[in-house]
């Protein structure tokens, strides 16, 4: 009797088939194609040799959660899309992938995760050929396997069923709650309760404030921390790459932009001393390995950190100067610590008193302008019967020095202040006047109850700003600049701004305070150590006294206690109209405007810098001149002795 001939399905003999025994980074070296970004075509571990360590994470039985706090532009989500293709080949189950809200999971899936299934052919083949079955929010493949896109502000969709893999994606940006429910990472997490042993959980995401979710994460759930280090090309010492270790020229090339078109940043060698470039860096970093922090036998929880100078795709260049420009704003530092040291930006809480506030004072008088002073910038805050005021002078780095604060009764006095007032310069005989100035627009009725201050200051503005005063108001949420335009006046119909129209500065007031507060950070120059002066150092006028003082120091910021988010908070109920003023001319300082104070600064650089005239030479005796050239001919300088 002869044996029955069993016919076995496509479908069937990729499930009977036997699975290969690769990593997931041998997987992708194979299999994956990349079809987007710098590097497309075949996947090769060699351009990013720190990811393959991560992806072989996923293999080990015993690891069931991976954490990478990665520096942007490092690879951190193709970790994740090659660990979801292998699965998706070798090991099919149910998986999600979460970000932040609907709009970033549907850009994601749309730009990245779709191309790059669909760009693998192994896995290309497996994605079911109904219509329905692959869209931007659910991708089902014939095998079993099924991705759910997911967003962290939806408690109904993070809780729709059980799951084996997950992938949070920025984390760290995630709201502290969904919807009433509890926190997206507890209900995601808690998807995988039906797989305790075989379940994956990747959390992957470039640092935000420290505090954050992902933060929280990083510190309480990680059993073993992993730092990458590096051999030297010249001695083979191996090293952790430290952000001190970077080095750029000094003086006047330390400019960031002359830093990033010199490609003039080198990393210094820890032992033998020599000097890396970035295709130093490179050869460095494809001889890498990845060092525990302490030895633990099968950790649950296994974590990986990598600053951005690890990426083949970031110079030490630009790092460098994203470090200079964080030196001149507190915001670009926030972006440095975060996007390249890959570490959470801690703000500072506490402030200082007013003691040490005023130990800020110089030996200069007020009402004196300091020499070295480019422009003077005025802020103004508006009450209801009265105007408070302060003046400051700026040098072309941005120091300041206080020259004038008080009180002002009527919009006349507040023009002869702005347009009037002349300030005697230090050690000269010249004098300087107010460059540009900040009206804060804001306040309730007039102390007449006719009109609103608001009302007042738009039509004062319209008649009498003249180039010099602008009307500002304090920004409803945050901003990329700390200062923007607002057109107020605008034609009925084509909307278009009205020639010589108001316009309002909208201010990031958040920004301004903590700008202020670092400037109080800046220090002299230190003759012990060679060290130079900061740029943006902060000074008061010799008689400075105690009322400046509390009012500068009226807010300080403080965590909420339920959204975790750290703002400034008037305290007690305390005036801070001095310290409006100064946010407020110091807003009138930002390279926003046209023209900056560094831009006057560079103007007169090249006044000071320019010849000479040559003297006119001496005129012939006339009679000897006509024969020559004839009246006709002569030089205007002839005809004007």
């Amino acid at each position: 009797m002869m044996a029955e001939v069993i016919q076995f399905s496509e479908a069937e003999r990729r499930i009977f088939k036997a699975k290969e025994k690769v990593t997931v980074s041998q997987w992708a070296e194979r299999h994956r194609r990349v079809s987007k970004g710098p590097a497309q075509g075949q996947w090769t571990n060699d351009l990013t040799p720190y990811l393959v360590e991560p992806m072989d994470a996923w293999n080990h039985p015993w690891v069931q959660k991976i954490f990478l706090c990665f520096a942007p532009q490092t690879g951190k989500t193709q970790v994740a899309i090659n660990c979801m293709q292998y699965v998706a080949d070798q090991d099919p189950g149910p998986a999600m992938y979460v970000m932040p809200d609907e709009k970033a999971v549907k850009r994601i899936s749309r730009r990245q995760i779709l191309p790059a299934l669909k760009s693998t052919p192994r896995i290309a083949e497996l994605l079911s050929q109904k219509a329905d079955d692959v869209s931007t929010l659910s991708i089902n493949f014939t095998n079993g396997m099924d991705i759910m896109m997911a967003w962290a502000t939806s408690p109904a969709v993070m809780a729709s069923e059980s799951v084996r893999y997950l992938f949070f994606d920025e984390p760290g940006k995630y709201p502290e709650f969904a919807g009433k429910e509890a926190d997206p990472i507890s209900l995601g997490e808690v998807r995988t309760n039906a797989y305790p042993f075989t379940k994956k959980i990747l959390y992957f995401s470039t640092p935000a404030e420290d505090g954050d979710a992902f933060s929280r994460l990083m510190k309480e759930d990680v059993e073993l921390m992993h730092h990458y280090e590096v051999p030297c090309p010249i001695c083979d010492t191996f090293q952790k790459m430290e952000f001190p270790s970077i080095h750029w020229p000094k003086g006047s090339q330390a400019d960031p932009k002359a830093v990033v078109s010199r490609k003039s940043a080198r990393y210094t060698c820890t032992k033998c001393g020599m000097d890396w470039d970035d295709i130093d860096r490179n050869r460095a970093v494809k001889m890498g390995r990845w060092v525990p922090e302490k030895e633990i036998q099968r950790p649950v929880a296994v974590g990986y950190h990598l600053p951005s100078w690890y990426s083949p795709f970031i110079s030490l260049s630009d790092v460098a100067a994203a470090f200079l420009k964080g030196l001149q704003d507190p915001a670009k530092m926030m972006a440095f610590d975060t996007q390249h040291k890959a570490v959470p930006y801690k703000p500072v809480i506490a402030t200082t008193d007013e003691t040490k506030l005023l130990e800020h004072k110089t030996d200069l008088p007020p009402g004196v302008v300091p020499k070295e002073a480019v422009a003077l910038t005025c802020g103004i805050d508006m009450q209801k019967s009265n105007f408070y005021f302060l003046v400051r002078a700026w040098d072309k780095d941005l120091t300041s020095w206080l020259i004038q604060y008080g009180t002002l009764s009527t919009w006349d006095d507040v023009e002869k202040l702005v347009f009037d007032t002349r300030y005697p310069v230090q050690d000269s005989t010249e004098t300087k006047g107010i460059f540009r100035a900040a009206l804060d627009t804001g306040g309730g009725v007039n102390a007449d109850d006719d009109w609103t201050r608001t009302e007042e200051a738009y039509e004062w503005l319209r008649d009498n700003s003249r180039g010099v005063v602008f009307g500002i108001k304090g920004a409803s949420k945050s901003q990329f600049q700390k200062v923007q335009v607002k057109i107020m006046d605008k034609l009925p119909r084509s909307n278009k701004p009205i020639l010589g129209g108001l316009e309002l500065r909208l201010l990031d007031t958040h920004q301004l305070k903590d700008l202020l507060h670092y400037r109080l950070t800046r220090k002299e120059a230190n003759p012990d150590t060679e060290k130079p002066a900061d740029q943006q150092r902060f000074y008061l006028h010799s008689e400075t006294d105690l009322k400046y003082a509390k009012q500068f120091l009226a807010e300080e910021k403080r965590r909420d206690k339920k959204t975790k988010k750290i703002t400034w908070k008037q305290i007690g109920g305390r005036d801070n109209h001095l310290f409006d003023c100064e946010i407020y001319a110091a807003a009138c300082a930002d390279s926003s405007w046209t023209p900056s104070i560094r831009y006057l600064a560079k103007v007169e650089e090249k006044k000071k810098e320019a010849p000479r005239p040559k003297a006119a030479p001496k005129a012939e005796p006339q009679d000897v001149r006509q024969k020559l050239t004839g009246n006709r001919n002569r030089p205007s300088w002839y005809n004007k002795r």
